[in-house]
């Protein structure tokens, strides 16, 4: 009897040990079905979500960091530079009638007719002008991304195209223009960029190699529509004698305009009434919202055909300071004459090339 309980006591021991068994089989195998559906669903989950560049310290991080740049990107988009700004140098060679911005104290019987400007000797003489000192200015220029426009009146068409007949081709990017034919040609440009720049310059004087480059490179106010050049150079092509220059509201500036507002009719006035009643003249440069550019960045070429701009007149204004710091309530100022050859010379290359 006591044999036989113990035997029964081992087989029941053995069945349970059995059922632990199957119990825990049955569980593992559950679990390994249901980690097997979980890793099929992740997996589901991975091939619908499209990949992107890990960013470092997680989703925050990235949220952040992402932001971050699309604000840099839309500053930088909504300010003036090499991506989104198109330079167009207007030249007026014979399209204005300078003689009407003369003070009356300077007429006398040595100037020209009133419209010798349109007369071919004079176109003749200007071309040479041109050819020899502000084409090279624009050829020198270390940024070459900007167009050049030199515009002449409509009745010169005959004399301009003779006249370039005696000079090599002109590049891609700078052509002789009818008056009339300007605003166009300005439009047809200006697809594709936000904001454009009309730079200003005499058909015969010149800007720094540097200066294209540096107007890319500047970041002027909202509010501001115009950039005016103070500081530069006179100089004599004719005695070869150069000095420092200033003037308050001169000709070398560079109207800003949003591409948008120009498209939409909107102008801004320089040549307003103020120093010259009655005429038209740069002046009206300074009472437009502006920046200066202290930079010595022109040369106001003086030379034996000038019509408006005379350097017996302009020595008058000589003062021993130096002008591009010591000007204040002046409205020009002629320095004292740079005699040292060298320092002449280099001037002369960073305007011209060597």
């Amino acid at each position: 009897m006591e044999h036989s309980l113990k035997r029964l006591v081992v087989v029941n021991k053995h069945d349970t040990a059995q059922e632990q068994k199957t119990v825990k089989k049955a569980k593992r195998s559950k679990k390994a079905k249901q980690t097997k559906v979980i890793r099929k669903y992740k997996l589901a989950r991975k091939v619908k979500k499209k990949p992107g560049p890990p960013l470092k310290g997680g989703g925050r991080k990235q949220r952040a960091l992402k932001r971050r740049r699309q604000q840099r990107m839309k500053k930088y988009a909504e300010q003036p530079n090499v991506g989104n700004t198109r330079v167009i140098v207007y030249i007026p060679f014979n399209n204005l009638n300078v003689r009407v911005t003369l003070p009356k104290d300077i007429y006398d019987a040595n100037l020209p007719e009133a419209n010798t400007h349109l007369t071919e000797p004079w176109i003749y003489k200007r071309m040479d002008i041109f050819m020899n000192f502000t084409l090279k200015s624009l050829l020198n220029q270390t940024n070459p991304n900007y167009l050049a426009y030199i515009v002449y009146h409509d009745s010169s068409r005959p004399f301009i195209e003779n006249a370039l007949l005696n000079y090599p081709p002109l590049p891609h990017n700078i052509r002789f223009i009818a008056s009339s034919e300007y605003e166009y040609a300005v439009m047809m440009n200006l697809s594709g960029y936000k904001f454009w720049y009309e730079l200003h310059l005499y058909s015969d004087d010149m800007y720094s190699k540097y200066f294209v480059d540096m107007l890319y490179n500047y970041k002027p106010k909202p509010e501001t529509k115009v950039l005016i050049c103070q500081n530069g150079y006179i100089y004599n092509s004719a005695t070869y004698e150069i000095a420092k220059y200033f003037n308050y509201s001169s000709s070398f500036n560079c109207l800003i305009y949003r591409v948008k507002d120009y498209l939409n009719g909107v102008r801004h006035n320089l040549f307003q009434e103020w120093l010259v009643p009655g005429g038209r003249n740069w002046e009206g440069a300074i009472l437009l919202p502006h920046e200066i550019i202290k930079y010595p960045a022109y040369i106001n070429h003086s030379h034996s055909a000038n019509s408006a701009f005379f350097f017996e007149e302009e020595v008058k204004r000589r003062s021993n300071r130096n002008v591009w710091e010591d000007n204040a309530g002046q409205l020009a100022l002629f320095g004292e004459l740079i005699t040292d050859p060298v320092i002449k010379q280099n001037i002369i290359n960073e305007f011209l090339g060597a």
